[in-house]
């Protein structure tokens, strides 16, 4: 598949109150922000489990990374970070079964930049970069909608892997739908075999210390 043509620079247009805005876009990147702007508790855990490990020597090792009641490896991805030529590729290792039945799509194996369609390709691509360079957590909220037009919030965390050289080479995602009107359709948010196009987004930065920088003792 031929790749397609990506411009995947962070933001640097300034908004009031701090943080960066994609031109043209609805996505706001905001400053630096302490894990207590994650709303979704098991992703909070998620943060903290991250925070105590290491260092993993292969990406196919990052569920292990993990305590299993914690991990829903069904609304998941894992991606590896692919090329030394800015901006880097991301090539879907593992791709959940609830997004797969969702989208209609198995992807594994394909890079994030054939996968994902124009309108949301610059904005989630925009959030890896910002993941690998930070070596940081990126949590995002967007604002989309079902087929029926009901407010629903995409919640997303990346969690970056480093390799031995300390070098971001893998990237954990999890994602949640919440809605404060109760029931929506799934499918109808994917309904275009995608991730959904945000009206608005918000991403954070998650300021989080690192309690261990060995590597992590995990059994496979």
């Amino acid at each position: 598949m031929r790749r397609a043509a990506v411009t995947a620079a962070l933001p640097d247009h300034p908004v009031a109150g701090g943080g960066c805005q994609m031109r043209n876009s609805p996505i706001m990147f905001a400053n630096p922000s302490s894990v207590e702007v994650v709303r979704h508790v098991p992703h909070r855990w998620l943060i903290s489990q991250w925070a105590r490990g290491g260092r993993i020597p292969d990406p196919a090792m990052v569920p292990f990374a993990f305590e299993p009641a914690s991990l829903d490896m069904s609304r998941s991805i894992v991606t590896r970070v692919v090329g030394l030529a800015e901006p880097r590729r991301y090539q879907i290792l593992h791709y959940g079964s609830l997004l797969s039945a969702a989208t209609g799509l198995e992807p594994r194996g394909l890079h994030l930049d054939e996968f994902l369609s124009p309108a949301a390709r610059d904005h989630m691509l925009a959030q890896y970069e910002l993941c690998r360079r930070s070596r940081k957590p990126v949590y995002s909220i967007s604002s989309v909608s079902d087929a029926h037009d009901v407010p629903v919030d995409y919640e997303k965390l990346l969690l970056p892997f480093t390799n031995a050289g300390g070098e971001v080479h893998c990237i954990f995602t999890t994602s949640l739908l919440i809605s404060t009107e109760g029931r929506f359709e799934r499918d109808g948010i994917f309904a275009n075999g995608d991730f959904p196009a945000p009206r608005s987004a918000v991403v954070y930065t998650i300021n989080v210390a690192r309690q261990n920088l060995v590597p992590s003792s995990v059994a496979v």
